[in-house]
């Protein structure tokens, strides 16, 4: 999991049910019903569950998400994580061992289709 310094922390003993909205980073440990919603990071950790989509510069999940995730540069899905839901966004890792259940979607810019063969792959499946 990325090490950054948290603007709001969701404790692993918190239940939200609501929108959580937030311009900086958000860390989950706790379960939330509603949507989440950053201008930087969402970062799930190992003992979340989130029920509802998810949005943010970069989405790091470690635990659970039942809901889409959109991210505007990067989703990490790490080991042991379950995610139930469509993806979205620019590049993908996923580690081994996390779950994925969904479709995935990766756009292209408008630059992109012509040089296809020479991109580097925005996939990421170890």
């Amino acid at each position: 999991m990325a090490v950054e310094q948290a603007d709001t922390v969701v404790g692993a003993q918190v239940e939200l049910k609501g929108s959580l909205k937030n311009r900086g980073s958000i860390h989950i440990h706790g379960n939330v019903t509603g949507d989440v919603h950053s201008d930087a990071a969402v970062i799930i950790g190992e003992t979340a569950v989130v029920t509802g989509p998810v949005s943010a510069k970069v989405v790091e999940v470690a635990g659970q998400v039942h809901g889409s995730i959109t991210a505007e540069e990067h989703i990490e899905l790490h080991p042991k994580c379950l995610v139930k839901g469509d993806l979205n966004t620019k590049r993908l890792s996923i580690k081994p061992g996390a779950t994925f259940i969904g479709k995935s979607s990766m756009p292209m810019s408008d630059g992109e289709m012509g040089d296809i063969e020479k991109k580097k792959p925005r996939l990421e499946i170890e």
